[in-house]
This record gives structure tokens, sequence and C-alpha cells, in this order.
């Protein structure tokens, strides 16, 4: 059965997840977006509970990356003012 744009799936999560540019960029927005679509496949029947909190522990350690390399970013090129 081909799911939809309608329907969410693992393959856009993992496409979320996989987005490292974004992750970068707005670490909270992309754990959250990623929390939430796991939800949905979860409410959906997608994945089950052991893979729903797989998929929370995933957008933690997202999250976690995507914060320690804006610090690390920050403190190997400080702005100069």
């Amino acid at each position: 059965m081909k799911q939809t744009t309608h329907n969410p799936n693992l393959e856009q999560w993992q496409l979320i997840y996989d987005d490292r540019a974004a992750l970068l960029e707005n670490p909270e927005a992309q754990q959250r977006t990623l929390i939430e679509l796991a939800n949905t496949l979860h409410a959906n029947g997608v994945i089950d509970d052991s893979e729903l909190a797989e998929l929370l522990e995933q957008a933690d350690a997202a999250y976690a990356w995507g914060v320690e390399e804006q610090l690390s970013a920050e403190l190997n090129h400080p702005d100069v003012n």
C-alpha cells in the first residue's frame, strides 16, 4: 500500500531526522517536529510503543547533537565585536 503525504510514514520521519542543516539552524524546531511526527505515527498505528520510544530517544539525541554543534561553532568562531 502506497502512503500519501497526508499519511505520515517512517521515511518522512527519517528525512527530517537526516536534515542536518535544519537541525543546526534550529534544533528545538526539528526536535518538536520529530516528536510530533513520531506521536502521529504511533496514534495512526504505524509504529508500536517500543518504536515510539526509540524515535523519541533519537529525536532527543538529534536535538542534543544540534545544540552541541552550535556551541562548538560558537566556541571555535566567536564573534569579534
